[in-house]
């Protein structure tokens, strides 16, 4: 609504009709414009210079951060690899072990947790031993669960401190009390205390009821519910081993744990090669063991089943010998390692018997005709009746002739013996000799 006050009034009436008198003075604008125009080319070139230069020291500066930074890069990212390995690793043991302990605790209505280390094992030894020896001479003579006050015939034990008194009969409390005791220690031993790897370690209760459900865990992922289990440790290393156990009359759990209980030694890796000679004269090879163990104290070899400790053995031609090398380390640990090796004759490089150097055309050369095909690496030698060389090549085009190194031929009906030395496919050395007989 529009307001009525005289004041108001004369407000609107002054304004009525005013118009401002506005005239621009263009022409002078321009004149101003153009006296500051020569300068601006200048600014604006200045502004370009000490960006480049700004930008160039950006990119050096960022090269040189880079120069530096990257050995600290690569070494952050190894640590991170290795340690997403090593959580990984822990990751899979973690749910094995969730599983095993799941399947274990149904039902679980209580827990109680008993931790010895190697020092409480034998502080609870000397007990023991202490409790045996203050018991009468007539009682000298016990089972390992009546020394622990755990005899269901009608004995009195005295202990300090809160003796156990088993007067009652078999089929009495004495019972319950016995496998209560039994409970609160927790007695399991094992086979080895020092293991090698791949070496099975038994555990054994005992004298505890064996209708309980167990859990074992050998401190390296793997697990057990058998009352007695056997494992084997395949890494080196010290390990803690734990027993969980759930009677069915109550559902408590009560679990022990021996520390650095079984000790893993490493065993060595086998290894071997074996080198042949370049010549051979006669139907049997010499060949040379190299045991290549690493770290190894003692070695011994099974040759076609024959012991020896020789690193030299001598076989017959042709043929295909197992031979099984035994290392042993420091520790006394042992490994073994099983090669094949194989001589052969002509006949396992399609070679010819004899050949005919008259220059004919017609089996003038001598090569076994299966290094024609040979893609690994070979080589032949020649020797006369004397075990002199006559003859050396490593290529398919430089077979035989029959030329001897004194510039003669080989006579009519001699006798040579050629020796081969090749790569089988598979990596293996090989040996193939016989006897070539020249024929004019």
């Amino acid at each position: 609504m529009p307001s009525e006050h005289p004041f108001d009034q004369h407000l609107k009436q002054s304004f009525d009709g005013f118009e401002p008198d506005v005239q621009p003075d263009w022409t002078g604008f321009e004149r101003d414009l153009n006296r500051q125009a020569p300068q601006a080319p200048a600014q604006v070139h200045a502004g370009r210079g000490t960006g480049r230069l700004a930008v160039a020291a950006a990119v050096v500066a960022g090269g040189v951060m880079m120069w530096v930074a990257k050995p600290m890069v690569e070494e952050w990212m190894a640590s991170s690899e290795a340690e997403a390995s090593s959580t990984l690793e822990e990751h899979a043991q973690a749910d094995a072990f969730a599983a095993a302990w799941e399947e274990f605790t149904k039902e679980l209505n209580g827990f109680e947790q008993d931790l010895l280390d190697a020092e409480g094992e034998a502080a609870l030894a000397a007990a023991q031993s202490l409790e045996g020896s203050a018991m009468p001479a007539a009682n000298q003579d016990i089972s390992p669960e009546e020394s622990l006050g755990l005899a269901v015939t009608s004995k009195n034990v005295g202990l300090d401190n809160g003796s156990l008194n088993a007067t009652t009969d078999a089929m009495g409390s004495g019972t319950a009390e016995s496998e209560e005791r039994l409970l609160a220690v927790l007695p399991f031993e094992s086979s080895v205390k020092e293991a090698c790897e791949g070496v099975e370690v038994a555990f054994e209760l005992s004298g505890i009821d064996r209708t309980m459900s167990f859990l074992w865990n050998f401190g390296d992922g793997a697990f057990s519910s058998d009352p007695s289990p056997s494992h084997v440790f395949t890494r080196p290393g010290t390990y803690d081993i734990t027993l969980s156990v759930r009677p069915p009359s109550d559902g408590m759990i009560r679990t022990r744990t021996i520390q650095n209980m079984i000790t893993v030694l490493p065993k060595p890796e086998a290894d071997f090669a074996w080198a042949f000679p370049a010549a051979v004269e006669g139907d049997k090879v010499r060949v040379s063991l190299m045991d290549q163990t690493p770290n190894a104290t003692s070695a011994q070899w099974v040759v076609d089943g024959e012991s020896t400790t020789s690193n030299w053995v001598q076989l017959d031609v042709p043929g295909v010998y197992p031979i099984n090398l035994v290392a042993s380390n420091q520790y006394g640990c042992l490994d073994d390692a099983r090669r094949e090796v194989q001589v052969g004759n002509r006949h396992g490089l399609l070679a010819q018997a004899r050949f005919s150097p008259d220059g004919d055309g017609r089996y003038d050369t001598f090569l076994p005709h299966s290094l024609l095909e040979f893609q690994e690496p070979w080589a032949m030698v020649v020797v006369d009746a004397d075990g002199q060389e006559v003859h050396r090549c490593s290529d398919a085009d430089q077979p035989w002739d029959g030329s001897l190194p004194d510039g003669s031929v080989a006579v009519n009906r001699s006798l040579y013996q050629w020796t081969v030395r090749c790569v089988s496919p598979d990596g293996e050395i090989r040996l193939f000799t016989d006897r070539v007989r020249v024929e004019r």
